[in-house]
């Protein structure tokens, strides 16, 4: 254990290797500063109880000190030595946690009648509900995104950093579609090609595509420096692990490793229906598992959306509902009532078995993410996120692992992790203030009272009321 002079040296020295930092943080506009509440260059968070993304048991009574957007201490209150000046927020009653990194994110919202970009309450919902960082697991309006992340990294609009993974893609896109369909191997190339030229570091798979053009893409974008992802069927999570595919969406429900007598390159109508059936324990998902695991794929986790499909399950969450237009909402509501008569629905004991799928993968040592998939279902940016937490501790993650899923092991999918991701000395101040115990009352969780990002703190009831009726209208 450190002495108390032994971390006061070392916090000396981490503020003056990080002084010129400052520089580095854009200037925010007023339409930004408008929800910011803490933005000294000092911060010290005092009396909180730390879950630090790694995985590791809760820690009580901490402070954490930020100096020009990074963390430069962390120890316990009584013996962390704060400079003069810094700011002190106490924070007794608090959990903190590292900012969530959100891996399968939109910004649309589908509701039942039309498609509508969330460019002003996607990016404050995704902040107000701690998602610090975004990866848009394919779009509608891939420019729209690559303007929305130019705003916020210049400071001219408050939200989270994002990683673009541009319009979606497909072996066919019927009229009217906002995929893009690729016929040939040289096609695709030449369109991973350009996306990478125009700013997209992933690109997203849908589950019509060859494992010939799929492989093309793959080696094309590790060729420019970026991964893929996909929402597969016609092609298996063995098949596209093979092929080097960076990221699988969803988990055990897309997976047609498990259709019995699937054709090659050839989507199964009964997929996301037959893995109810599938034995967890068999051959079969063992044989899977392995396979996937020695290619070091990782799993991204989006529970939340899917429970929305569940009839026994699914829920309208009140503070979530009022951020929808009215319109909207009146959609939104006519889906929930249909649910359980809608042609598309997930049986309680397959979502059961998708929860139990990702505990294990996690237990094997997969590498698994998490995201929301907002939909026309209610599950809206960052209030998604915030349920996949209760719903991993259901399944029997520790609280600690469910925070690691959401946080560290997102970061690790972007090769981000140095950067962000976990509370460590020398990273970036990206944390969540929590009022309450989320290891005791999972349903805490919704208690954010600000978000750091990039050391500076923004409240996140303001960023949310000022999102407040205008989902499906901006």
């Amino acid at each position: 254990m450190l002495s108390p002079n032994r971390l006061a040296v070392l916090v000396g020295l981490a503020l003056a290797s990080l002084r010129a930092s400052a520089q580095d943080r854009p200037q925010l506009s007023p339409a930004a500063r408008q929800f910011v509440v803490i933005s000294a260059p000092v911060v010290a968070l005092t009396h909180v109880t730390l879950i630090d993304g790694t995985g590791a048991p809760p820690r009580s009574d901490q402070t954490i000190l930020l100096q020009d957007g990074k963390i430069v201490g962390l120890g316990p209150s009584d013996r962390l030595t704060i400079p003069s000046g810094a700011q002190v927020v106490v924070l007794n009653g608090h959990t903190v946690a590292p900012g969530f990194v959100g891996l399968h994110e939109h910004t649309y919202f589908s509701a039942t009648t039309r498609v509508t970009e969330m460019s002003t309450t996607g990016p404050r919902l995704y902040l107000g509900n701690g998602v610090t960082t975004i990866r848009t697991a394919g779009s509608m309006f891939p420019y729209g995104e690559i303007n929305m992340k130019r705003a916020i990294d210049t400071g001219a609009m408050a939200g989270p950093r994002m990683h673009i993974t541009g319009p979606y893609l497909n072996g066919t896109a019927a009229a009217g579609s906002l995929s893009r369909g690729l016929a040939t191997e040289e096609e695709a190339r030449r369109v991973v090609k350009y996306w990478g030229e125009e700013g997209a570091t992933w690109l997203k798979f849908q589950g019509n595509v060859s494992r010939a053009i799929l492989g093309a893409a793959i080696d094309e974008a590790h060729r420019h420096g970026m991964k893929v992802t996909g929402h597969l069927c016609s092609v298996t999570f063995r098949e596209a692990a093979a092929l080097g595919i960076d990221d699988l969406e969803h988990g055990l429900i897309t997976n047609s490793d498990f259709v019995s007598g699937k054709q090659l390159d050839v989507c199964p109508s009964d997929n996301m229906r037959m893995q109810v059936g599938v034995d967890l324990d068999g051959p079969l998902a063992r044989e899977v598992q392995r396979d996937l695991l020695a290619r070091k794929v990782a799993l991204t986790s989006t529970l939340a959306v899917y429970e929305t499909f569940v009839p026994e399950r699914a829920t309208l969450r009140p503070r979530a509902m009022e951020m929808l237009a009215p319109d909207t909402r009146a959609e939104v509501e006519a889906v929930h009532a249909a649910l359980a008569t809608d042609a598309f629905n997930v049986p309680q004991a397959l979502f059961l078995k998708m929860m139990r799928h990702d505990l294990d993968w996690f237990r094997a040592g997969g590498l698994l993410g998490a995201g929301v998939d907002p939909w026309g279902t209610g599950m809206l940016p960052g209030f998604g996120d915030l349920r996949n937490y209760e719903i991993f501790v259901e399944a029997g993650f520790t609280p600690s692992e469910a925070i690691q899923v959401m946080s560290l092991n997102g970061a690790r999918i972007l090769g981000e992790e140095a950067r962000y991701g976990s509370v460590a000395l020398g990273k970036q101040a990206d944390l969540v203030v929590i009022r309450g115990d989320i290891v005791a009352h999972p349903g805490d969780i919704y208690n954010i009272t600000m978000v750091f990002k990039d050391g500076v703190g923004y409240d996140s009831n303001k960023l949310l009321d000022s999102s407040r009726g205008l989902v499906g209208i901006r």
